[in-house]
């Protein structure tokens, strides 16, 4: 799970910053994708049974925001 959002996280990188026009609309879809995530952290927060859902959107929230940061650094 965490290699395969960070490979999305850096080919999102990669192709916006290659075509150069894209960038506003993927930002606000990149921001909208880790709001969600961070929004359905908290009903999992409180279902202490399900650690297993908790866990694999911990780690795709880090995989997408690692590959995006790792990409922005390469672009500068």
């Amino acid at each position: 799970m965490l290699l395969s959002t960070f490979l999305i996280g850096n080919g999102i990188g990669t192709l916006t910053g290659a075509q150069a026009f894209l960038d506003p609309p993927a930002a606000l879809i990149c921001v909208a994708v880790m709001e969600l995530a961070i929004r359905l952290r908290g009903p999992l927060l409180r279902h202490r049974t399900d650690q297993l859902g908790l866990q694999l959107l911990d780690m795709s929230r880090l995989g997408f925001c690692y590959g995006l940061l790792l990409e922005g650094f390469k672009l500068l």
